[in-house]
């Protein structure tokens, strides 16, 4: 319902409702003529009939972040997951501070992202801002925010001087070479074994961690499990299509066949390695076998760059390492796929050409 209050020159207009909780809510505005008051009473009045907050936008971005956090993320994500969720509320708090969801731009909000990402690597970027970009589009979707302010953000994040972290087809064979050589040191150094299965396997690094006895067999490891560092604990896989069934050669399966001789219990790697250690023990491996610097991920990455230089059909190797799809295996490894177009453009040329 709408009312108005001539103050001095100007026109005051004042819409009053009851919002979804039941509250009273009401909102107003002053105007130079009483019929640009009474045409915005109008719109205001049509919005609300029609099922909108007005006031909801008043609310900050930093708490309607952690109420999206807690209605959408809690309960439905890994505890992993979780734990980076809520490590983004306080980044958002910090950025945004006491910043109004009805006050948000494109500017304002890229702005501050630019400034984050200053200290910030690219990818971390780009999933904090999957984060944020969802977030946002629940608000409009539910009329929170009148506009559409986050399609066009973009994750900037600073360039790590790593990124090729994966290892070159001779590097690759000379860390796996070195890895058997090694095999003895194994039951003391059970990293070593850690490191040869990733090369192998392109399992993660969690996935790994949560092996067992159980989960080895003479032609293929079993992967339906992984261990969380964040959370320090067995948690379920990635996603549905992280349990699969990854065949191994005849020599990992000695290996491992061997290593489980030694073993007292039932997993693989006990006590677990924390990210820090995994990081420390990766760095003095690549010294002593004399291969380019990576972290243990890059062992999965060099699994598919390896496959994919031996002509391993794609589509089998992301079923092999777990992806969802074949398109996030393209877009992961787009930077060796293009690599192998210039080689496959080469050889086709060589063997079309008259010469």
């Amino acid at each position: 319902m709408a009312s108005f209050e001539k103050r001095g020159s100007k026109y005051r207009a004042v819409v009053s409702y009851t919002d979804a909780n039941g509250v009273h809510q009401k909102t107003s505005k002053t105007f130079p003529t009483k019929k640009l008051a009474t045409v915005w009473a109008s719109e205001m009045e049509t919005k609300i009939n029609g099922g909108l907050d007005i006031n909801a936008g008043k609310i900050t971005l930093s708490d309607y972040y952690k109420q999206w956090v807690e209605t959408y993320k809690a309960g439905t994500v890994r505890e992993a997951t979780f734990k980076s969720y809520t490590a983004y509320e306080q980044i958002v708090s910090t950025l945004f501070e006491d910043v109004k969801l009805s006050d948000l731009t494109t500017t304002n909000l890229q702005r501050k992202l630019n400034e984050f990402g200053q200290s910030h690597s690219h990818s971390y970027m780009v999933v904090f801002l999957g984060s944020l970009k969802t977030a946002l589009k629940d608000a409009y979707l539910d009329g929170l925010i009148q506009r559409d302010v986050y399609s066009r953000l973009k994750a900037n994040g600073s360039s790590s001087s790593k990124s090729d972290n994966f290892l070159s087809v001779s590097d690759f064979e000379k860390l796996r070479g070195y890895l058997y050589e090694h095999v003895d040191d194994m039951a003391t150094t059970p990293f070593l074994l850690m490191a040869l299965i990733a090369l192998e396997t392109g399992a993660r690094s969690g996935e790994i961690q949560g092996l067992t006895v159980n989960d080895i067999y003479r032609t293929h490891i079993s992967i339906n499990k992984s261990y969380s560092t964040v959370v320090n604990k067995i948690t379920a896989t990635k996603n549905l299509s992280s349990v699969r069934e990854v065949t191994i050669t005849e020599e990992l399966a000695d290996v491992l066949s061997n290593y489980i001789k030694q073993l007292d219990g039932a997993d693989l790697f006990s006590p677990k390695h924390t990210a820090i250690k995994i990081s420390n023990y990766m760095k003095k491996l690549c010294a002593k076998s004399g291969v380019a610097e990576i972290r243990f991920h890059g062992l999965r990455h060099s699994h598919v760059s390896y496959l994919l230089h031996k002509g391993v059909d794609i589509q089998y190797i992301s079923k092999r390492v777990g992806h969802k799809n074949v398109n996030v295996t393209l877009s992961t490894y787009a930077h060796m796929l293009k690599e192998k177009e210039l080689a496959q453009d080469e050889l086709a040329l060589k063997i079309l050409s008259k010469k």
